[in-house]
């Protein structure tokens, strides 16, 4: 019995020390109160990290057995009738798709980039009906902290048609997946594998459809602000298709004029075109990084001769960027021959104003 009271009167000393008690004067009730405050915000991280990270572990785990299915590194049968039903409604489908076409028929196609045996970006990509649903679930329909890569729902991808410019969504998930190192072609990172280093490891873009393989050369990069109290926006997401030369032109232009670096990738009228767009979180106001390529033309030469890239000393950004980190933009000053028959006029700056 003697026992007994002595447990519960340790326990009831520690619930005094850590709970407002009758007696307390204001300054250890304060201090309790902060205590306790203190100690709930830690317990909600705990659980807020426990749960992302185990969701993400989740997801790395079903996109890893994605991944061995499109490569063939896991065998995985399809019922003969399924197979034929999915034959006779993808008529021209490259067959190891099929499997996945299986699981969810909003697949379209895999994007890779970086070392065919250890790429930085090596995923499957889906369209769904809406720009919403992927930003939050998998492949298989499950809810998931990183989603899915996933196309602009608003250009189908069909064996008759690509898109005049491809648009690919992807989370910047801060262990690296999915796009995460897109923004490593950003020269702000300086150092080793940053900047003008990574383009020139990794100058193209693998996006093969349901229907085709394709490979883009990769000419441009810019930091895009999102909302207009930041500045003017740069909607580069209404480059979805051209009526004309000179829509084409001016899209390009507008991307020139903001790219951190420069390529010897030349455009044209009539290119097929990739955009990779992804969130920056380094800005403290809403960011997206976003690659651009062009596709490899019928006939010419995939690779890409690097050593022609520089950086862009002086590109556009937008009017909070220049409000925090100084300086405005001196104009376009890029090669006009980067894009076919196209030229530009050079406005003259008055010293007196």
């Amino acid at each position: 019995m003697a026992n007994f009271v002595e447990k519960e009167s340790i326990f009831l000393r520690i619930a005094k020390y850590l709970i407002p008690w009758k007696g307390d004067k204001t300054a250890e009730i304060v201090r309790k109160v902060i205590f306790l405050a203190a100690a709930v915000v830690l317990i909600v991280s705990l659980v807020t990290i426990i749960a992302f990270y185990g969701g993400e572990a989740k997801d790395n785990k079903l996109n890893q057995q994605i991944s061995d299915i499109y490569h063939g590194s896991t065998t995985v049968t399809v019922d003969q009738k399924k197979q034929d039903e999915l034959a006779e409604e993808y008529p021209e489908v490259n067959e190891k798709f099929l499997p996945l076409l299986e699981q969810n028929k909003d697949v379209i196609g895999w994007i890779t980039m970086g070392d065919p045996d250890d790429p930085f970006i090596d995923n499957v990509v889906v369209q769904g009906d809406d720009n919403d649903y992927y930003l939050d679930h998998n492949l298989n329909g499950g809810y998931s902290k990183t989603g899915t890569v996933f196309a602009d729902y608003r250009e189908k991808i069909t064996p008759q048609n690509t898109p005049a410019n491809t648009i690919l969504y992807g989370h910047n998930v801060v262990t690296g997946e999915y796009f995460a190192k897109l923004t490593r072609y950003f020269n702000y990172r300086y150092g080793k594998d940053n900047g003008l280093d990574w383009y020139r490891s990794y100058p193209t873009i693998t996006f093969n459809t349901l229907y085709h393989d394709k490979t883009y050369k990769i000419f441009a990069g810019i930091l895009a602000n999102v909302d207009e109290e930041d500045g003017e926006v740069f909607y580069y997401l209404q480059g979805r298709k051209f009526k004309n030369k000179a829509s084409f032109d001016d899209y390009i232009a507008q991307i020139l004029d903001r790219s951190t670096f420069y390529t010897d990738v030349d455009l044209q009228y009539g290119d097929n075109l990739i955009t990779l767009s992804t969130c920056i979180l380094d800005y403290g106001v809403d960011c997206r990084w976003v690659i651009f390529g062009r596709e490899v033309r019928e006939g010419e030469d995939p690779t890409v001769d690097v050593s022609k890239a520089y950086e862009n000393p002086d590109p556009l950004y937008f009017d909070y960027y220049y409000k925090v980190y100084g300086g405005s933009w001196g104009g376009r000053k890029w090669d006009p021959a980067m894009i076919f028959d196209y030229s530009y006029t050079v406005e003259e700056k008055n010293d007196e104003e």
